[in-house]
């Protein structure tokens, strides 16, 4: 009876022994192409590659107001208007004048000072008129609006307050950001990137750099970082998608994660990254033998956060281990082994 007990209890404990190693993905060292990338410190920021504050050229009540907030205009459309009924009848009256003057001085009855005389009244009077007048400079969207029909406007040299008006262009967003010193050297003008919005549900853009600043700020007490600048791309869906649609336009102001792509290798052996330990060029693994671990020393190559080359250290045929969750991992340790097909 005790001999019998004894084995049915065996496969019992070779059972909870075996249940309690720890699983791990078992794959193996590929082929493929790997990136060598830069991100800025922090977020980068949209803007417009065209943005200006309006204002009127002098002083006067508000008269008029032709747009509102949010709305997309053609270049020189009017926005606003101060009361200038005065000022618009003295040009239109200096315009008909020049017209008479350049016809009498065809026949030879004014003289040429008469001729310019009547061209300077116009182009004073015109100069007066326009500057009640508020003109988009560029085709754009208004995004910021302070002006009410009523008041009194009066230009003001405080530099804190907000801009009556500003707009800003529909063409290509850049993005400004900062990088660490010791990613300076990796980073030229005209290297792609990948910009990823946020305020957009995390939609991702084609980028390149426009801009290296070779210069670091030391304006941070704990960070030394250099400024760089990027021109999202066109993509041809980008191209017909309508500018009245605000889902379609990237927002100024919002923040960009950044990822700048410095160098790259085709049809080299790579792993995932996270299957590494340690820093440097030479760098620990496990390998995966008779059901144990066993920690080896490899050389990487180009690599990022998600995967990389592998130089020396490992040959195709063998089985890598990388750990599911959060067990740690250590030489010797007997596991359990969970086919997986990678990349």
């Amino acid at each position: 009876m005790i001999l019998k007990n004894l084995f049915l209890i065996a496969p019992m404990v070779l059972f909870y022994a075996c249940s309690d190693r720890p699983k791990v993905e078992t794959i193996k060292m590929a082929n493929g192409s790997v990136e060598s990338t830069v991100t800025t410190i922090n977020s980068g920021t949209v803007e417009a590659k065209s943005q200006a504050e309006l204002a009127f050229g002098t002083v006067g009540r508000i008269s008029k107001i032709y747009l509102r907030l949010g709305a997309i205009v053609p270049q020189s459309a009017i926005i606003a208007e101060l009361e200038n009924a005065d000022l618009k009848a003295i040009y239109e009256e200096s315009q008909k004048e020049l017209v008479r003057a350049e016809e009498l001085y065809k026949n030879g009855l004014v003289s040429s000072a008469n001729l310019d005389s009547a061209k300077r009244s116009r182009e004073v009077s015109k100069l007066n008129y326009e500057k009640t007048v508020m003109r988009a400079p560029f085709a754009g969207m208004i995004t910021a609006m302070d002006l009410k029909v009523g008041e009194f406007y009066q230009s003001s040299t405080n530099f804190n307050k907000k801009p009556a008006v500003q707009i800003i262009d529909l063409k290509k967003r850049i993005i400004k950001g900062e990088i660490d010193e010791v990613d300076l050297q990796k980073v030229a003008i005209g290297d792609r990137a990948r910009i990823k919005i946020p305020a957009l549900h995390n939609r991702v853009f084609s980028a390149v750099v426009t801009k290296v600043v070779p210069f670091v700020s030391t304006a941070k007490d704990q960070d030394r970082t250099s400024q760089i600048e990027l021109e999202i791309l066109a993509s041809e869906s980008d191209t017909n998608l309508d500018l009245k649609s605000k889902s379609a336009l990237i927002p100024v102001g919002a923040s960009a994660d950044v990822e700048i792509v410095s160098e790259t290798k085709e049809n080299v052996n790579i792993l995932p990254t996270n299957v590494l330990s340690g820093t440097g060029k030479t760098r620990t693994l496990f390998k995966i033998k008779d059901g144990k671990l066993i920690k080896s020393t490899v050389l990487i190559g180009l690599g990022n956060y998600e995967k990389v080359e592998i130089l020396e250290g490992i040959d195709k045929t063998d089985l890598v281990a990388r750990p599911i969750g959060s067990i740690e991992l250590s030489d010797g340790l007997k596991i359990k082994s969970v086919e997986t097909k990678w990349p």
